[in-house]
């Protein structure tokens, strides 16, 4: 049977580098392949070339048993491959409707006909079932509908190839498995799709086949009813025994401490401690509450009610600047649009707060403290970089994400709250993270880590928290198991 896909070959190769090493694989129609690797082993170059974003420097492709030439996104229109971006590419100030159809305009005598792209619009939301507007202007969405659009978007150019790269990452428990859906009935129809994602869980739920690139090179093909260690260790070249090290700590006093907060909206009636030396987590599918929780803890929401203590003193300005005066610090859940500036170095982002301890007084930087902070930065947290001059947009994931540590600990902060601190980072620097946090409990900071994978909250905390619909719903030191999470995670505590 031929292929839908094939590629033979493929090299690549930046300023002598060879990012490619003779890569080939096959995607048959009717399948999802899942491709993984570490940060940097090669996929999204590989993905770009397929898209018409890179050229191959040698190999072959073929679409359908047919030789083909990719050499643009336009060529690789024409031949049926689309791609979703992690990164979103809609238009903010456009309706849904026009970004579905930006391109493929539909027309009437006078011209654009938006009437119709809504009508059009509106029939494949609803066959996807997605409850969005098509008149909508993009820019009111949240961040899992604009990604809920982007798929929309690809698949009403009727593409036979569809490339997703880490499509779940802003979506909801009941989003994803829309989205699973929506990718078993493309299976039905013959499409062939290339999944790219850090979440193995997944992967093992939807895919055929698993491709492991590394370095470079295609290093084995498995199937699902193969172990998960299995994949990993192919995936990073050793056997990773411990995917979360958690190290046990004898919790101190009470650092922050929360009661009855609510913002009227996202969350209600929240209250918890954390102590010196421990992890308290709190888990909850996207959407529950949990990242305007932070924010309202930590002075870039506002709240309506309630109360929030640091080292049993009560904060009254409620800002970002008195969190950080009292010993708080905060990991965005996104590091390229709230973290970093990614233009800048990997030294002038440790540096950038305020209150780092290498300004002299008016606010000048000491550049020889900035330097030295940011080379003993880069050696303790273990930041792969080949020079504190080089701009963080060049790092990986990993990488950047542990700039974003580094610059907020310079501060060394008593409380430090973790959103979403391993979102698009590979095993091996999620390890490497989870080490930075046992280096925290070590020197007896409090720790308060949400994020929407049940596996990590649970792999990494002391207690745990589930959030449903603003409200916590279960608080326990108990070592639940992930079911027992979801069940209380999406209502299960309300349905009996």
């Amino acid at each position: 049977m031929t292929s839908l896909l094939e590629a033979e070959e493929i090299c690549k190769s930046f300023s002598g580098n060879a990012v490619l090493k003779k890569v080939s694989l096959k995607l048959e129609g009717g399948e999802c392949l899942a491709l993984v690797g570490e940060n940097g082993a090669g996929k999204s170059t590989l993905m770009k070339i397929f898209s018409g974003i890179y050229k191959m420097d040698s190999g072959k492709l073929k679409i359908q048993g047919e030789d083909t030439k990719i050499t643009s996104p336009g060529d690789a229109k024409a031949w049926g491959v689309s791609i979703i971006h992690q990164e979103l590419s809609l238009i903010p100030n456009l309706t849904v409707a026009q970004n579905i159809f930006l391109g493929k305009e539909i027309t009437g005598a006078f011209g654009i006909d938006d009437k119709a792209m809504e009508v059009k619009a509106g029939e494949l939301l609803k066959k996807l079932g997605i409850a969005i507007e098509p008149d909508t202007s993009v820019v009111q969405l949240t961040v899992a509908q604009q990604q809920l659009v982007e798929i929309a978007k690809v698949l009403a150019g009727d593409a036979r190839i569809i490339i997703m790269d880490e499509p779940t990452a802003a979506l909801s428990f009941e989003e994803t498995a829309k989205l699973f859906a929506i990718i078993e009935n493309l299976k039905k129809d013959g499409k062939g799709i290339i999944y790219i994602s850090h979440r193995l869980e997944e992967i093992y739920r939807i895919a055929e086949r698993i491709c492991v690139l590394r370095d470079g090179k295609i290093i084995d093909t498995f199937t699902p009813e193969v172990p998960v260690s299995q994949v990993v260790e192919a995936m990073v070249g050793q056997s990773i025994k411990n995917y979360y090290p958690k190290k046990k700590t004898e919790p101190g006093d009470v650092v922050l401490e929360v009661k009855g907060l609510g913002d009227g909206k996202h969350y209600h009636d929240i209250s918890f401690t954390v102590r010196e030396g421990e992890v308290f987590g709190i888990a909850g599918l996207v959407g529950a509450g949990q990242i305007p929780l932070a924010r309202g803890i930590y002075g870039t929401g506002r709240f309506r009610t309630g109360e929030i203590f640091v080292k049993g003193k009560k904060m009254t300005r409620h800002s970002p600047k008195e969190s950080i005066s009292s010993g708080m610090a905060l990991v965005t859940e996104s590091r390229k649009e709230e973290g970093l500036v990614l233009s800048m170095s990997v030294k002038e982002n440790i540096g950038l707060s305020p209150w780092a301890p290498m300004k002299y007084a008016g606010g000048i930087i000491d550049e020889g403290r900035e330097r030295e902070t940011a080379e003993r930065s880069v050696q303790e947290y273990g930041i792969k970089t080949d020079s504190i001059f080089k701009e963080v947009m060049l790092l990986s994931g990993g990488n950047q994400q542990k700039v974003v540590l580094a610059m907020i600990l310079v501060t060394e902060p008593d409380v430090v709250i973790m959103c979403e601190p391993t979102r698009g980072v590979d095993v091996n620097g999620k390890v490497e993270i989870y080490q930075i946090i046992n280096q925290l409990l070590a020197r007896k900071k409090a720790v308060l880590l949400i994020s929407s994978e049940i596996p990590e909250v649970l792999g990494m905390s002391d207690r745990i928290a589930i959030m449903n619909k603003g409200r916590i719903v279960r608080e326990t030191e108990e070592k639940l198991t992930e079911e027992e999470v979801m069940f209380f995670a999406t209502g299960g505590h309300e349905r009996g």
